[in-house]
C-alpha cells in the first residue's frame, strides 16, 4: 500500500511540473504548432544536441558585450517592484509568449528535464535553465522565425531576469529583464538586449524594430493578463 501511494505521488508530481523526459527526439512535435520552432528542434538534433542538458546558451555570464549591439525599452506599472516582481516570475509562457506576434511553442528544461507544450497549463514559476521555444512572425506572417531563449539567471534581490539566445538559432546574445523602483514607489521595467548574429543588414535594420515589437507585446500578454485576473491594481 505504501509502494502504491509512493508511484501515485511521484506519478501525479511529474504530471504537475511537466512531461518527464531527457532527449531532444522523445519531444512530441504534434504538440508544436508552429512548423519554424519543429525546423528548429530537428536541426538541433542534427547536429547532435541529444539531451536537454546539450541545449547551450550562446553567452554566458560574465562575457565581454562589447562586440554586441544594445538596445532598451522601458516600462512603468503603478505598483510596487516586490508585487510586481512575484507576478512576473509566475505568469505561464503560454500567456507571456502569445500574441499576434509571438507565439509560444513549448518550454524544456535542462535542469529538471521535462517539456510543458503550449495547451499546458501546469506552469508553476520561472526557473534558471528553462528554455522557452517561441515563433516570431514578421511582415504579417510572410516571414516567421524561431527563437530559443534560455533563463540563465534570477536574482531575487537585484530583482532581475537574465535570458540567453541559444545556440544555434539566429542571433548570439542576452535579454535582461530589470525591475526597479520609481520615487513614487511603482516599478520601471527595464528591458535590456546585447545582440550580435553574422549579418551586419539584419543587426541594423530588421533586428531592432522587430525585437521592439515582440518584447513590447511580450510585457503588454503580461499586463493585460494580470489586470484581467486582478492581481495588478492598474498600470
Amino acid at each position: 500500500r505504501h509502494i502504491r501511494y509512493l508511484l501515485v505521488s511521484v506519478l501525479s508530481l511529474v504530471t504537475f511540473i511537466g512531461y518527464s523526459q531527457n532527449e531532444l527526439s522523445d519531444i512530441d512535435l504534434n504538440r508544436v504548432p508552429q512548423k519554424k520552432i519543429r525546423n528548429f528542434i530537428d536541426a538541433q538534433i542534427k547536429n547532435h544536441v541529444d539531451h536537454f542538458s546539450d541545449v547551450k546558451a550562446s553567452w554566458q555570464e560574465g562575457q565581454d558585450l562589447k562586440q554586441y549591439r544594445q538596445l532598451e525599452s522601458t516600462y512603468i506599472i503603478k505598483d510596487s517592484p516586490e508585487k510586481v516582481w512575484r507576478l512576473y516570475k509566475t505568469v505561464s509562457p503560454a500567456v507571456s509568449w502569445n500574441g499576434r506576434i509571438i507565439s509560444f511553442g513549448l518550454l524544456l528544461s535542462t535542469r529538471s528535464n521535462y517539456v510543458m507544450y503550449n495547451t499546458d497549463n501546469n506552469f508553476s514559476e520561472i526557473d534558471t535553465g528553462q528554455v522557452f521555444y517561441v515563433n516570431l512572425k514578421i511582415l504579417l506572417g510572410i516571414y516567421n522565425l524561431a527563437v530559443g531563449l534560455e533563463i540563465v539567471s534570477i536574482d531575487d534581490v537585484d530583482k532581475s531576469i537574465v535570458f540567453s539566445y541559444i545556440k544555434g538559432g539566429k542571433s548570439q546574445g542576452e535579454q535582461t529583464v530589470h525591475f526597479v523602483r520609481t520615487e513614487e514607489g511603482y516599478t520601471r521595467i527595464i528591458h535590456s538586449t546585447a545582440f550580435k548574429s553574422d549579418s551586419k543588414f539584419r543587426d541594423k535594420f530588421l533586428y531592432p524594430y522587430f525585437h521592439k515589437k515582440s518584447i513590447n507585446e511580450f510585457h503588454r500578454n503580461i499586463m493585460n493578463s494580470l489586470l484581467a485576473e486582478g492581481r495588478l491594481s492598474n498600470l
